[in-house]
């Protein structure tokens, strides 16, 4: 069995699946930004081609792990890129003491883990209450697709450091990647 190409993508490599199959792996490839006034994408495209991701095996000490200032999002980051990963982008971010990311949604699903700190999170959907989900050292929760959300460090002393998974790589292979900032930040 041939699975098709998407229309513009490149193939890569050929693998083999059960009785013989093939799979063609997507390749990377350029997808048009999005252009409504609240888009985030060309600030985070800026900040890839000056940030790119660490293509690594193994990340050791992720509460150690140097970051860089991503301005635009409020907090400072470190985007990666694990062997063989051809889905799932993981990143760094971590807020300053009494921090506030950009409220802000995204077509990807991302799950997060709070690497130290403590603080909350405000998740929901347009004509609906927020929910607020406080969270400390060791919790892991999941931000719902396109839902708006926010992370807010309670801290006066103390940097919130998380590890968030998102499956950015699948959902750019297939042309969706969009992020918004949210139009009252």
């Amino acid at each position: 069995m041939q699975y098709a190409a998407w229309k513009g993508a490149t193939l890569s490599e050929e693998k083999k699946v059960n009785d013989g199959d093939v799979v063609k792996d997507i390749g990377y490839r350029d997808q048009p930004l999005s252009e409504t006034e609240i888009s985030e994408m060309k600030s985070r495209e800026e900040w890839n081609i000056k940030n790119p991701a660490n293509e690594v095996t193994l990340v050791k000490n992720l509460r150690e792990t140097e970051l860089v200032p991503r301005e635009y999002r409020n907090t400072s980051a470190r985007f990666m890129k694990l062997t063989g990963e051809r889905r799932l982008q993981p990143h760094l971010s971590e807020l300053p003491p009494l921090g506030r990311s950009v409220n802000h949604r995204h077509t990807t699903e991302a799950v997060i883990y709070i690497i130290k700190g403590s603080g909350y999170s405000t998740i929901g959907y347009d004509g609906e209450v927020e929910q607020r989900v406080e969270w400390e050292e060791g919790d892991l929760f999941g931000i719902p697709l396109w839902a708006w959300h926010q992370h807010i460090n309670t801290s006066e002393t103390e940097t919130v450091r998380y590890l968030a998974v998102q499956d950015t790589f699948m959902i750019k292979a297939l042309g969706l990647h969009q992020i918004e900032r949210h139009p009252r930040q």
